[in-house]
């Protein structure tokens, strides 16, 4: 829209009016009169800095930064002491990559409001840029104290200061800790100490608790800290060297390269660590790779994903019927971005498997097409059975399954799209009569999948199996020691996490998608996520089961789903029970504490779904 200057002639509008114009119509999205009006703001009253920064505030969202940055300036020419100015020209400035104009904008914002952390924050980021480690832990440190939720800047300090390990902790403990003197500092010092430890950066915690020590050299409780990071350290570095040993013993056994792989990553040298993934692969290209989603993580972040990719291609070439090669190329495609790639590797991978799972489709192969719907998810619980019944169900001739189990796109991946999604699953022809669902238990502790998959689903059927929360805890805790994902014993794992679960200041949410927080008890709070479940599908939508009856009698529970599904009958000559480990039992004592500990949670599960799970 162009302002009408002879409407303006006529009847002239003060340049306070005008600004209030532009208001209303950047309140209701309209930035183009928005723009103009704050122009015409200016051209009445040049020295309007306000209407100067919103113009800025405008071009930034815009993504002009040439014009943001200039109205930024004439905005602090007029009002030099309006902190905002520059923390948003720093923030175009930083966008920009002009690093040094940003330090000096983000300075001036923190002079002149020393109490925004995202003005530290952003100044870390610019000195982070420029390699001045130094300062940009002091300027992350500082927008910590600020806000101690800010993870990200307790993230960037463990990360930075973990960097440094090859330099030896006394020549990082000098470089940090030059000029301290400020007593006030002391307990947050060591209130970061802790997290970084309980975040697995112990050299960073270290170097923490050392300059802590610093300010109190007198302070005993320091001393014995740091004494218990130093042990862990050694302990940490004797995996390593006992793993290296096993290497060079068999080195043909990838089970020793990934072994070694965990405890480099443990001991802070992910460098190391992704060249024994990448070794590991190379002995074993047909794992079920999307098990490992930390080894894909860890390549992704190493900039390894075509090291990777080339070891499953050199696979292929040995064996190219495999579809868990083509699945396995696919999910490395799909970290490094490349989903168009993922798909077409998808897709090959659900062809090479219709030999094994439907041997009568194979002439008919070209007619193929991939599904477009869903109609069951089995959501959960983790270590509740949900691999058996998803292998009893893909047996149905009337259901496909996806060709791997645990995808959470629903979660965290929905960005990817549905073509994406689907092509996880088998193509079929273009007149069969079926199913589409698949199994991924994590679902049912990520409240916000049910908000996703109403959108687009709002009639899947939704299968939840239930386990006593105390069995399920020592299952998930035997599997995570297999995976070398936990080093405690369980008893010190369990208690760890009741001291966490009890912490009020974070809420349980938080808690439960931090990643280095377990979950063992966590997830047996089954009310806690059935209640959000509950909110969002009708309860008919439901199927829960005991774990324990489906373990007994899985022929007569899987029938049970059948009929839920609308499906005829189907007997499987036998039952094999998956993902079973044998471990040792707990003591009596650990079986009450927990017990105890669950039973308010049971009770309240069993009163609101009218069941009785008899756990206690």
């Amino acid at each position: 829209m162009e302002i009408d200057d002879q409407l303006l002639y006529t009847n002239p509008m003060s340049a306070s009016t005008l600004y209030e114009q532009a208001e209303l119509y950047r309140n209701q999205g309209n930035l183009e009169d928005a723009i103009a009006f704050y122009q015409k703001t200016i051209e009445l009253d040049p020295n309007f800095s306000w209407a100067y920064h919103q113009l800025g505030d405008i071009f930034s969202e815009q993504n002009n930064p040439t014009e943001a940055i200039g109205v930024y300036r004439q905005a602090i020419a007029l009002n030099p002491n309006f902190s905002w100015s520059y923390h948003n020209l720093g923030m175009v400035l930083i966008q920009q990559k002009q690093w040094d104009q940003a330090i000096l904008a983000y300075s001036k914002a923190i002079e002149l409001n020393p109490d925004f952390c995202w003005s530290y924050y952003y100044l870390g980021e610019a000195f982070f840029q420029q390699q001045n480690w130094q300062a940009s832990v002091t300027a992350y440190f500082q927008a910590w104290k600020q806000n101690p939720d800010l993870l990200e800047s307790i993230n960037q300090i463990g990360a930075i200061l973990q960097a440094q390990i090859k330099k030896g902790l006394e020549t990082v403990i000098n470089e940090y800790g030059r000029g301290i003197n400020q007593p006030d500092d002391f307990a947050p010092y060591i209130k970061l100490a802790e997290i970084l430890t309980q975040k697995n950066y112990e050299f960073a915690a270290l170097v923490l608790y050392h300059i802590a020590g610093k300010i109190q050299p007198n302070n005993l409780d320091i001393s014995q800290k740091i004494e218990t990071l130093l042990e862990q350290k050694r302990v940490l570095e004797q995996e390593v060297k006992k793993c290296q040993d096993a290497v060079e013993l068999n080195p043909n056994n990838p089970q020793n390269y990934y072994n070694l792989g965990m405890a480099l990553a443990r001991n802070q040298q992910p460098d190391k660590a992704v060249f024994s993934y990448l070794k590991f692969l190379e002995l074993k290209p047909d794992l079920y790779l999307w098990n490992y989603q930390t080894i894909i993580d860890l390549i992704a972040t190493q900039n390894q994903i075509i090291a990777a990719i080339n070891i499953v291609n050199q696979g292929i070439e040995k064996d190219p019927e495999s579809s868990i090669l083509y699945l396995n190329l696919a999910g490395l495609y799909t970290a490094q971005g490349d989903l168009q790639s993922a798909i077409k590797y998808n897709y090959i991978a659900g062809q090479k498997i219709i030999p094994k799972f439907r041997p009568q489709w194979q002439n008919i192969s070209q007619i193929l097409k991939q599904v477009n719907h869903l109609d069951y998810l089995i959501i959960g619980t983790q270590k509740g059975g949900t691999t058996s019944l998803n292998y009893y169900l893909s047996e149905h001739p009337n259901i496909i399954s996806s060709m791997i189990k645990e995808m959470p796109f629903w979660s965290n991946q929905i960005h990817r799209g549905l073509e994406w999604y689907f092509s996880h699953f088998p193509p079929i022809p273009n007149d069969y009569n079926c199913l589409v669902g698949e199994a991924t238990p994590m679902n049912f502790n990520s409240p916000e999948v049910a908000e996703n998959l109403v959108k687009f689903f709002p009639n899947v059927k939704l299968i939840l199996l239930l386990r006593n929360p105390i069995d399920r805890a020592v299952s998930h805790y035997y599997h995570w020691l297999s995976l070398k994902w936990e080093l405690s014993s369980f008893e010190e794992a369990i208690q760890r996490e009741i001291n966490q679960l009890e912490d009020q200041k974070t809420d349980f949410w938080t808690k439960l998608h931090n990643p280095n927080f377990q979950g063992y008890l966590a997830k047996g709070l089954y009310i806690n996520f059935l209640e959000k479940w509950i909110k969002v599908f009708p309860r008919k939508q439901f199927l829960i089961l005991s774990s324990e009856e489906f373990y007994v009698n899985p022929d007569l529970k899987t029938t049970e789903v059948l009929n839920f599904l609308g499906l005829p009958e189907y007997h499987l000559s036998k039952y094999h029970q998956y993902n079973t480990r044998p471990y040792p039992p707990i003591s009596e004592s650990t079986r009450r504490l927990l017990n105890d500990y669950f039973q308010p949670y049971n009770q309240k599960l069993e009163d609101c779904l009218g069941m009785q799970f008899n756990w206690n």
